[in-house]
């Protein structure tokens, strides 16, 4: 199987604010969560995630289609507890087994969403939660990147196998069995530098229904 290793070289280069920024927001947009959770990162890649779940005292389990990543994830984490799987296929994790699965940037890779969110549901615990980032179908770079001769994300990886809107993610939440599910677009505000003399930063929120991504929770 090809892959890029610079692609897994990116993610254990970012560094912890940018790792907590991301995975933070993810995990307060899921609301209260024991502080004991044993959480899956599935699609982990190279591991950034579970280490900012380990030092936030989480017990983190990852998953990944491919063994290149999980090598790097158990150099930066040697306790670890790593699995190779495919999501395509039955999660090799018992009933009620996680608090908390996270599927960043995965969802739209994987052959069947619904059987693969069926498949969430079944190894979480009651009460538990699955949430997730993919990109927003409905986009407004989709529609003006073309004429900036500019290829959309979504569209530039060959891999995605299926792309959502806010509707149609939370119909397949739904239809997996997930109850209370929440869909937000425009997860990721857009920063604007005033001035670099006055150092000045504003964060404007990410546009609704046609921001840049999706990220949607469901509970058990």
């Amino acid at each position: 199987m090809s892959y890029d290793t610079l692609y897994f070289q990116n993610q254990l280069n970012k560094s912890d604010e940018k790792i907590a920024f991301q995975y933070g927001r993810l995990l307060q947009f899921i609301g209260n969560i024991p502080s004991d959770a044993r959480i899956l990162d599935a699609g982990c890649g190279a591991g950034p995630a579970l280490r900012y779940l380990k030092a936030r005292g989480f017990i983190p389990f990852g998953s990944d289609l491919i063994e290149y990543p999980l090598q790097q994830a158990r150099q930066l984490i040697p306790d670890a507890r790593l699995v190779q799987c495919n999501s395509d296929f039955a999660l090799p994790f018992r009933d009620e087994s996680f608090d908390v699965i996270l599927m960043s940037e995965v969802i739209e890779h994987v052959a069947s969403p619904e059987f693969t969110l069926r498949e969430c549901w079944r190894v979480l615990k009651k009460n538990g939660a699955a949430a997730m980032t993919t990109p927003n179908l409905w986009d407004a770079r989709r529609v003006y990147y073309p004429a900036l001769g500019k290829v959309w994300s979504g569209d530039a990886d060959a891999t995605h196998q299926t792309l959502f809107n806010p509707q149609s993610m939370r119909d397949v939440l739904q239809r997996a069995g997930f109850q209370n599910v929440r869909v937000r677009a425009g997860f990721k505000p857009m920063r604007w530098l005033s001035s670099r003399k006055l150092n000045f930063r504003f964060a404007i929120p990410g546009l609704p229904l046609i921001g840049n991504t999706l990220v949607a929770v469901g509970y058990k």
